[in-house]
């Protein structure tokens, strides 16, 4: 009974994330990612292709191809519908990623573009799990997590060895994602309210460990982030209806909840800047946020509004299309990166110039979106991201792919604002000046997008459609305007210019007396 309560949690929380819109579309009827898949009408393949039925293999497997542009390049994982899920690297640069449908691990040799796949013979035929987190540590093994068999796996020279996670007092556990700090391993357990600290260098087949419990009960847990003061934060929420950010101090055991504000349905990924505040990413809007530790004040983001071939809209149903920014992390110049799930794109945000730079991914999905007879439609279910230097590796879950997004290329253009900082009054409207500088010459129109943190229409904001460049810069003017009734407080407009894969974004500051 235990085991499928859980099954229908994660069936219900992730089938809701994997959504490409703010409705529930039926598309394809019937998908879903437990592991009770109905394998009736197969045929055979002799591959993970077949632990789905024969409609669906297309929906979770892909075409088993690759495409590249100008920033990303793609490689096909060897064995057809591996369905590639956590990623990280190696001291020497290698990829390694979890299988989700096949219970392997996997190497990418960035170098000589050679996979090695290691087969984990422990593994029960036919199973799945959405494996979320894995991490390389000091003693070179690699460990990941595995929700479906409740386990920690370690990979160390060819063998696999399984420690049974600890369960909660309520009988639930989900190891999700594993962060290292000070050489142990931190486990956030989504589904058990606590977070927990092993050690990797003990053996046996249970593991030794310490944990924290949740502040609250019958919450989910998310990752969790550790910051330069040793504080570990992570996020408890219920799905739609809020939650808290908590503090924990590891020295006292003191722990210290902060309310999370209003419209973070989904808090998933976290982590700490080097100046010590912390960002969210929020898996069920197109929002990501700030956290001050002085003011103890959160700031809401925005993402540009995704392209339209990401959601398609064929049946028209689609008003609100969002990004779903997923996990987070800082790179070493403090830039924040995330992967727009269902935005089909790999963002970073400078938090300095708040600006932000979207890549759009070559491949697309159409079983997952509201693509019917569209050409060129659809998500590559990007889950997961690692940064390496100045390379971004991700896998393309329902694509069977990894890639790499090399972020050393020059943009094609650059974007200025003559004013970061705005205040008006309601009723109120004023005019931003927005520059785009080619870098090269321009081969087509620039598209320009507009964005807001105002979620009741406050403010809007609004501007030419296109326009073409002479190779030169060139100012345009976008209007923004006020409600008569908008409700005081401030709010983040992000203003952008779209050229082939890549979206520049300037943000301005807007507050409403």
């Amino acid at each position: 009974m235990r085991k499928k309560a859980k099954q229908l949690l994660v069936a219900v929380f992730f089938g809701v994330i994997l959504l490409t819109s703010t409705i529930a579309i039926a598309i394809n009827a019937n998908t879903n990612t437990n592991t009770n898949i109905d394998t009736t009408d197969t045929t055979s393949t002799g591959t993970p292709a077949d632990n789905y039925p024969i409609d669906k293999r297309i929906t979770f497997c892909g075409t088993n191809s690759t495409k590249s542009n100008r920033y990303i390049t793609e490689f096909n994982v060897p064995t057809f519908c591996a369905q590639p899920l956590a990623i990280t690297t190696d001291s020497s640069g290698n990829v390694w990623f979890t299988e989700s449908n096949t219970g392997n691990i996997a190497k990418f040799d960035p170098y000589s573009r050679i996979f090695t796949e290691y087969q984990n013979d422990r593994w029960p035929k036919g199973d799945q799990s959405m494996m979320w987190g894995i991490a390389y540590a000091l003693d070179g093994n690699i460990w990941f997590t595995d929700e479906s068999h409740d386990v920690i796996w370690k990979f160390d020279k060819n063998n696999f060895t399984s420690f049974k996670y600890p369960l909660s007092e309520g009988g639930e556990t989900f190891p999700q994602r594993i962060v290292i700090d000070d050489q142990k391993l931190l486990v956030n357990d989504f589904t058990g309210n606590k977070i927990t600290f092993f050690d990797p260098s003990q053996s046996g087949k249970e593991i030794q460990y310490s944990k924290v419990n949740s502040l609250t009960n019958d919450t989910l847990t998310s990752s969790l982030t550790v910051d330069s003061n040793k504080m570990i934060w992570y996020t408890v929420w219920k799905f739609q209806e809020g939650g808290s950010l908590i503090r924990y101090e590891p020295q006292t055991s003191n722990g210290t909840a902060f309310n999370l504000p209003y419209g973070m349905l989904a808090p998933n990924g976290i982590s700490s800047s080097p100046e010590n505040k912390i960002w969210i990413t929020d898996a069920a809007s197109s929002f990501f946020f700030s956290f001050d530790q002085q003011s103890q004040q959160f700031t809401r983001f925005t993402t540009s509004i995704p392209r339209e071939s990401t959601y398609g809209n064929s049946s028209g149903l689609i008003k609100t299309p969002i990004s779903r920014p997923y996990w987070n992390q800082f790179d070493n110049t403090g830039r924040l990166w995330f992967n727009e799930q269902t935005g089909n794109s790999i963002a970073v945000f400078n938090p300095t110039k708040e600006t932000l730079v979207e890549y759009f991914v070559p491949s697309q999905n159409p079983n997952w979106s509201d693509c019917s007879g569209i050409k060129d439609c659809g998500v590559a279910q990007i889950l997961d991201f690692t940064i390496n230097n100045d390379k971004i590796w991700f896998t393309e879950w329902v694509e069977n792919n990894i890639a790499v997004l090399d972020s050393s290329i020059p943009l094609p253009i650059e974007v200025n604002v003559d004013k970061r900082d705005l205040t008006l009054s309601r009723a109120d409207n004023t005019t931003i000046l927005f520059t785009i500088t080619p870098n090269e010459q321009l081969a087509e129109p620039i598209t320009l997008t507009t964005a807001n943190t105002s979620t009741l229409n406050d403010i809007k904001v609004t501007s030419e459609n296109q326009i073409t460049l002479d190779n030169k810069a060139e100012t345009v003017p976008f209007t923004v305007s006020v409600d008569r009734f908008a409700l005081s407080g401030t709010y983040k407009i992000l203003l952008g210019a779209r050229y082939q894969e890549v979206t520049v974004s300037q943000y301005v500051t807007v507050t409403v007396k």
